[in-house]
């Protein structure tokens, strides 16, 4: 970047500081006018800080974040028209060359690999259509790709992560790898017949995906309870009315490819309940009576002039087919559900982790092997599941709230918060959600702590919760292993104005329950609150300045608190003490709007991200 560059991006944040300054100032001194009851323009002076807030971020470059795979929509009317063109039959070299291409084009630098392109078709429609078109017109052009190690490692919220890890137009659905995998484990019908396609469905297949089609059973799959489930519940559930008179009915509007989708479902469930193989094609000998019957029906539904009562009949023969399969099911299910569930969990595990790995090794978790005894001493002391963890997961263990202030009473509770980390194995090989967060609170438990997973701990580290970041800028633990120790050397990156604006809004919660009373039959809870406040007051006056906060407090600032915290006569009193808050508040507030410089606004997400990588042995 030139020198002019440099200094134009200099002003142009210049600029955006003031004017965020400036609005900082009216949201502070319309607080200040308690009379002021306004809540839209309240709302408006908020939504314009965090506008502002915004823009300088963007300018400053501290406002990196989870981005997702995203479809480059420029070949998109291409595909979608190849798509609803072909059948599987129809499909030739050709036609894969060009598939595969428009793909391509379409996540071109959004992941790390496309595992397989397939086209999903319903072969029962087919057979109740005569033009192509139309045994076309409801395809979908299934992809299965391995997102980026940045992406799939990410601290961001795992509802953000589970939204980015499916983009669907309806005719074409790309899913990542995990997604893929999870959902599959659970019985979900569709993506079972991307492994096992029709003749000339398959558009593409990796390396990874002929493995995983060659080692997964079919009737493993089919026979986990959420897959029969799936096809029994789902085949009814889309269709079916309940009559006032009892049973059920056709839903008004109802399609013959609604009904065609619940026939291939039923098919599947007698596939594993009845045959014992897999058919994706629709063969009548391998078919029982009620599904014989109703790919008659079917077949017979184009040349039909009274299509309702077509779709009626159809209707009835594919709830007498239910009838029969249903206690077939449930049988099978007792049986061997929880047998074929870990199977099937197994298989897709173990491909996963292989698919996403590439022949990557993973390095090891490291302990202080000089700490073993005290760590396995302080893991027992916890309890819980942390108790059962392995030493190499813990990162770090520490004695949080008042005795990490060096503000605690002998009557203080002693309350533990634990960072830890799943193997990196195990959240490659998850089909279904891990928990990331073991807590134990109460005034009924000996001992209280909160354990929290890496990945959990970084997305609160990136919003900058109060507790969390206290934990970073405190030097001194009960034990903290060398990844800690990594992230450490770090903490002043984390020394930004989303801080101090979470330290404020804990120091407004505090003063509005000091204002309500919330605590005034408990003395000491209500003492808690205003030395909290005294606290992180300090805290902020520290950050104002770019400077780390002093989270263990010594000296005379100790000396003061405490006596805020213990005392309740003169001019400790409740009254005084309140005045001098109230005080000290104002002079921040003032002094926070008087700056012509501000911190930066966001921590540093790619250090997180980083961090994370190393965490999981991918450093």
């Amino acid at each position: 970047m030139s020198e002019a560059s440099e200094e134009l991006d200099e002003n142009v944040i210049q600029l955006a500081t003031q004017a965020l300054q400036a609005q900082e100032c009216i949201s502070w001194q319309l607080g200040r006018i308690h009379s002021h009851q306004d809540i839209k323009i309240s709302e408006k002076v908020h939504a314009c800080l965090d506008l502002l807030r915004s823009q300088k971020a963007s300018f400053e470059k501290s406002d990196a974040d989870f981005v997702g795979p995203h479809v480059d929509e420029g070949n998109m009317l291409e595909l979608k028209q190849l798509t609803l063109l072909h059948t599987p039959s129809s499909v030739n070299e050709e036609a894969r060359v060009k598939f595969r291409t428009l793909v391509e084009l379409a996540l071109k630098d959004q992941c790390k690999s496309i595992i397989s392109v397939t086209l999903i078709t319903c072969p029962w429609y087919e057979l109740s259509q005569r033009e192509r078109g139309e045994q076309a017109k409801h395809n979908i052009l299934l992809v299965v790709f391995c997102c980026r190690d940045d992406q799939f490692f990410s601290p961001a919220n795992q509802h953000i992560r589970e939204n980015a890890s499916v983009i669907d137009f309806g005719w074409f659905c790309a899913v990542e790898l995990c997604h893929f995998g999870q959902a599959l484990c659970r019985g979900r019908t569709r993506y079972l017949e991307t492994v096992y396609s029709r003749p000339g469905a398959d558009i593409y297949s990796s390396e990874h995906w002929q493995e995983l089609g060659n080692n997964l059973k079919y009737m493993s799959v089919t026979g986990t309870p959420g897959f029969l489930e799936a096809c029994l519940g789902q085949a009814v559930g889309g269709l079916a009315k309940k009559r006032k008179q009892g049973g059920m009915k056709l839903r008004e509007g109802a399609t013959i490819f609604e009904l065609c989708a619940s026939l291939r479902l039923l098919h599947h469930a007698e596939n594993t309940l009845v045959r014992g193989f897999c058919s994706s094609e629709v063969e009548e000998s391998t078919l029982s009576l009620a599904g014989a019957t109703a790919l008659a029906k079917v077949r017979e539904f184009y040349d039909k002039a009274d299509v309702i009562t077509c779709k009626q009949t159809i209707f009835d023969l594919l709830m007498k087919w239910v009838t029969e399969l249903r206690p077939l099911a449930n049988s099978f299910k007792a049986k061997f559900g929880k047998e074929k569930q870990r199977e099937t969990d197994a298989a897709v595990g173990e491909w996963m982790m292989k698919t996403r790995l590439e022949g990557k090794r993973l390095n090891p978790l490291k302990f202080l092997s000089d700490d073993v005894s005290k760590l396995l001493e302080l893991m027992h002391k916890v309890g819980g599941p942390v108790s059962n963890m392995e030493p190499d997961q813990i990162i770090l263990v520490a004695v949080a709230g008042s005795a990490m202030y060096n503000l605690n009473t002998p009557s203080s509770d002693i309350d533990y918060v634990v960072i830890y980390a799943h193997p990196a194995e195990d959240l490659l090989c998850a089909t279904k959600k891990i928990s990331e967060c073991h807590e134990s609170r109460g005034t009924d438990k000996a001992v209280e702590y909160g354990a929290y997973e890496a990945r959990l701990f970084c997305e609160m580290l990136l919003k900058c919760s109060v507790v969390i970041l206290e934990l970073l800028f405190t030097e001194k633990h009960e034990y903290a292993s060398p990844l800690w120790h990594e992230l450490a050397k770090h903490k002043q990156a984390f020394i930004t104005e989303k801080a101090i604006s979470q330290y404020l809004g804990l120091i407004k919660n505090n003063f509005k329950s000091i204002g309500k009373g919330k605590h005034s039959e408990s003395p000491k809870r209500d003492r808690k609150l205003f030395y909290q406040n005294f606290h992180k007051i300090h805290s902020i006056q520290a950050m104002m300045k770019g400077e780390l906060p002093q989270v263990r407090v010594e000296g005379p600032i100790r000396d003061f608190i405490m006596a805020v915290r213990t005392q309740d006569a003169g001019q400790w009193s409740r009254e005084k003490v309140l005045i001098k808050l109230e005080e000290e508040y104002s002079i921040l507030r003032e002094g926070l709007c008087a700056r012509t410089k501000r911190l930066r606004e966001n921590p540093d997400y790619n250090l997180c991200t980083d961090w994370l990588k190393t965490v999981r042995g991918l450093s």
